[in-house]
């Protein structure tokens, strides 16, 4: 992530402002790039077995219905890279997934609360099964896309 200024104190801003410029890095470089800027970001562990149903539930603004499921149709993304930071309890986080041969990213940003016991759970879980994974849903729970990582301990700091 980005330095801290004085003109751009927040966390959530400079995160917001890394996902902006690697999005407009990436189009000049004529990739098709879908941003989810999630209203909400929860931890859901696994209730049992071996389900994928476990990881990070980004909740996506109705704008991005159309644009990441057309975004992903045809595209493997299996390349994926997390940058984040941690404020307390909170963990600020900018996820890049893409397919280099499709030349398609998406960017899923959001803010998670550590302090959550769900949190913990699904950082065990993840680390247990070397994976975990990133929903994208509309408010109404409808799936627009879910992207497996092999990497949890880059996404949460506990799954390490």
């Amino acid at each position: 992530m980005a330095a801290e200024t004085d003109d751009d104190p927040s966390a959530w801003s400079r995160t917001l402002r890394e996902a902006n410029e690697m999005a407009e890095a990436l189009r000049a470089d004529d990739w098709e790039v879908v941003t989810v800027r999630a209203g909400h970001l929860a931890p859901v562990a696994p209730d049992s077995g071996e389900t994928d149903r476990f990881g990070l539930v980004y909740v996506a603004p109705d704008g991005v219905a159309e644009s990441l499921p057309a975004a992903v149709d045809g595209a493997e993304f299996e390349r994926s890279a997390a940058f984040r930071q941690r404020v307390g309890d909170d963990l600020f986080l900018l996820t890049r997934v893409e397919d280099p041969d499709e030349r398609v990213a998406v960017l899923l940003v959001g803010a998670l609360d550590l302090s959550r016991p769900e949190a913990s759970d699904l950082a065990g879980a993840a680390r247990d099964r070397g994976r975990l994974y990133s929903h994208v849903e509309l408010l109404d729970g409808t799936h627009l896309a879910t992207f497996r990582h092999d990497h949890p301990a880059d996404f949460l700091p506990e799954a390490q």
